[in-house]
């Protein structure tokens, strides 16, 4: 399973994966170029997004169906390739549960207050995940030219 670009259909059939996750519908606060997906034949089995602030991204809506773990890492890997193709520098997670998956892909644990204010003003942050959500930071390498 290759992670892709997401379609407008795409987001429709995501919802059972996000709702088994306990994370909110992908909204259209995003552009379909910074949502991924993983299928399974037409069947939407994992999901990953990237909010872009400037030259940070907050990683958002990771989620993959039960029956398909595995898939998690390479929709991380496609979104890590698309933060370098956008020449980010940091991303940031929040996460309930999933500390020890972005752990292994080198993020690590950070203090709320050290976010940048870029990450900080993100509904995301201010709204929806809670104040026991862990937050993670992974630096991304520079490409000199």
């Amino acid at each position: 399973m290759n992670p892709r670009r997401a379609t407008a259909e795409d987001l429709k059939r995501a919802t059972s994966v996000l709702d088994a996750a306990g994370l909110p519908p992908l909204g259209s606060d995003l552009p379909l170029a910074n949502i991924l997906v993983a299928l399974e034949e037409s069947e939407v089995v994992g999901t990953i997004a990237l909010e872009v602030r400037g030259r940070v991204g907050l990683v958002r809506s990771a989620a993959v169906a039960p029956n398909h773990q595995g898939v998690g890492l390479s929709l991380l890997q496609s979104l890590l390739a698309r933060a370098h193709e956008l020449s980010l520098r940091e991303l940031y997670v929040l996460t309930e549960d999933a500390e020890g998956f972005f752990a292994e892909a080198g993020f690590s644990s950070i203090a709320r207050d050290a976010v940048p204010p870029e990450i900080h003003s993100t509904r995301e942050f201010r709204e929806r995940c809670s104040d026991t959500a862990t937050v993670m930071r992974l630096q991304l390498a520079t490409r000199c030219v």
